[in-house]
């Protein structure tokens, strides 16, 4: 269910805040009507994932159970001792080894029967073979069952890492209530798409939160520019994006090809972060502060800087599981870099099953190195801000060519059409492709951006309690949420590109 679909708008999410107030306003002591609010949460996220069915429900609860018994297990060998810590980290590993192989089965069962299959029928021949793998899209006609994914199997499969490991290293105690660890699993508001939250972050909240009108008021606002970005801006580029990408990449010339990676771009950006804006929203609406997820990344002057940006919760997932374990920058510039390459790598195959995404992975580690190596210091002495800026938007929308095709013999195509002057064949240009709606969403993009809010936001802050400044805190959201709703309900193109994930 999307946080964009007119039944999460018009059915569930009423539903869910009229259960939720009746409880709240309840004369009830602060521990128990914590508990009962708790409950209501965890019933509306179990029927908000029942969505996409019973099997991927009670696989849910099947994994919330045996990790809520980890925990448990785990802080129980707390003690000192080289019999406890030897206990202690053989069930962390186990948990972990568990939750892996449950999150590899279900996301990449697929690719490696068909990888497999592909090795067998063209090993005698190694150009038959690199042609097949250039052509391989991550699942195939194959002779064994198709595994679905299960909704959001990789968001919650890194939170529960994230829990288990901060009980392991003794950073949180295990928690005991199942209701509240549950819930924290499985919260329906950053379920599909995040943020990752640790527990630390999210666990506290669910123990103890606190209400109040201001911050409802400032969820519906910020829930309805993220509904914005999304329906009006992302959905809007995507009508056209599609219509490039969905060609052959052959029978593309040169400016339309940089059409469509730039509206792409665009796209991605306005369609995630427009949903971790709707995360932020729902989350103040019931007395949750969810993490931030974007800071403006085109307005990074850096490769680095700009991935400090970009899925924040994701990055400092790896910095702090993967990339610090291994070493991080303290054992000599060579295993910095290798530790970097990694995460990378690692990042790409995250985001699915498909040669692609590795390489993605690797180009990104690459563009990062060469920074750390010699372009960074280029960049700080560049007097020219904006070139950076255009820098790190450029390396960023050429990994986005390996990230958005189906396979790399169709990113090798795209990629020497964009870098080869090719005018279109039957005297059209890229202005066939313009409309009025997708005119004003590439000028809404571009005022979205950041660098307006950036610059402006000192003048905000002295005159936001303004009556003016206040009307337009009212009026524009309402206007986004109109305009939003005439467009769900004309049935424009309405999926999340990171719900795939």
């Amino acid at each position: 269910m999307e946080f964009s679909s007119v039944s999460f708008i018009w059915v569930f999410l009423p539903c869910a805040l009229v259960v939720y107030y009746l409880i709240f306003i309840l004369p009830l002591q602060r521990e128990r009507k914590t508990k009962l609010l708790n409950a209501v949460l965890l019933i509306f996220s179990l029927i908000f994932y029942l969505r996409s069915g019973i099997r991927d429900l009670l696989l849910m609860v099947v994994m919330i159970l045996l990790n809520y018994g980890a925990g448990l297990w785990i802080d129980c060998f707390s003690g000192e001792g080289e019999a406890f810590r030897k206990s202690r980290k053989g069930v962390f590993i186990a948990s972990l080894i568990l939750n892996i192989l449950v999150l590899a089965f279900f996301k990449y069962f697929n690719m490696m029967v068909t990888l497999a299959d592909i090795v067998v029928s063209h090993w005698k021949t190694l150009p038959g073979l690199l042609f097949a793998l250039s052509k391989f899209e991550g699942s195939g006609v194959i002779q064994a069952p198709q595994i679905v994914m299960p909704l959001a199997i990789s968001f919650t499969t890194f939170q529960t890492i994230s829990y288990l490991t901060d009980v392991y290293k003794k950073r949180i105690e295990a928690e005991n209530s199942l209701l509240n660890y549950s819930l924290y699993t499985c919260f329906f508001v950053q379920l599909v798409q995040g943020p990752i939250m640790r527990w630390q972050d999210l666990g506290t909240q669910i123990q103890s939160r606190s209400h109040s009108s201001q911050h409802f008021s400032d969820g519906i606002t910020r829930f309805c520019c993220g509904l914005g970005k999304k329906v009006l801006i992302a959905n809007t580029l995507a009508e056209t994006a599609n219509k490039i990408w969905n060609k052959p990449a052959t029978e593309l010339f040169s400016a339309e090809a940089w059409m469509g990676i730039f509206l792409f771009t665009l796209q991605l950006y306005y369609d995630f972060s427009g949903y971790a804006d709707m995360a932020v929203g729902l989350g103040k609406m019931f007395g949750f502060k969810i993490s931030e997820n974007f800071d403006y990344p085109f307005t990074a002057q850096s490769v680095q800087e700009f991935w400090r940006r970009w899925h924040i919760s994701l990055s400092a997932w790896f910095r702090d599981h993967i990339y610090i374990p291994l070493g991080g920058n303290r054992k000599g510039k060579f295993r910095t870099y290798l530790n970097l390459f990694l995460v990378f790598v690692l990042t790409g195959i995250w985001h699915g099953a498909n040669l692609n995404y590795v390489l993605w992975g690797i180009f990104v580690a690459l563009s990062s190195i060469f920074e750390r190596l010699f372009l960074g210091k280029l960049l700080k002495k560049n007097p020219v801000k904006p070139l950076n800026c255009l820098y790190s938007f450029f390396v960023f929308m050429m990994g986005l060519v390996l990230f958005r095709s189906p396979n790399l013999y169709h990113a090798i195509k795209y990629y020497s059409v964009l870098f080869k002057r090719i005018p279109p064949a039957d005297g059209t240009s890229i202005l066939s492709y313009f409309n009025g709606g997708l005119f004003i969403a590439l000028i809404a993009a571009l005022l979205c951006a950041g660098f307006l809010q950036r610059a402006a936001a000192p003048v905000y802050a002295k005159y936001h309690d303004k009556i003016p400044v206040q009307m337009i805190r009212v009026v524009f959201p309402i206007l986004l949420f109109v305009l939003s709703m005439l467009f769900l309900l004309n049935g424009s193109y309405n999926p999340s590109i990171y719900a795939g994930f």
